[in-house]
C-alpha cells in the first residue's frame, strides 16, 4: 500500500520547522550573553571579596 504525500503540507512543515530553529538559535545566543554578563558579575565579586588572593598575602585581608 502506497501512500500520498502532500506537497503543500511538507512545505508547510518544512518552513514551521525552519522557523523554530531561528527561534531556538536566538534563545541560544540570548542564554550566551547572559552567561558572559553573569560570569563578569560573579568576577567582580570574587575580586571585590579577595577570593583571588593567596592565603599566605598579608594585604588578602
Amino acid at each position: 500500500m502506497s501512500t500520498v504525500t502532500n506537497i503543500q503540507q511538507v512545505k508547510w512543515q518544512r518552513h514551521a520547522d525552519e522557523q523554530e530553529l531561528k527561534s531556538i538559535d536566538a534563545k541560544i545566543a540570548d542564554a550566551e550573553k547572559a552567561m558572559v554578563i553573569l560570569l563578569h558579575h560573579r568576577r567582580e565579586l570574587v575580586n571585590r571579596l579577595g577570593l583571588n588572593k593567596p592565603d599566605h598575602d598579608p594585604e588578602a585581608a
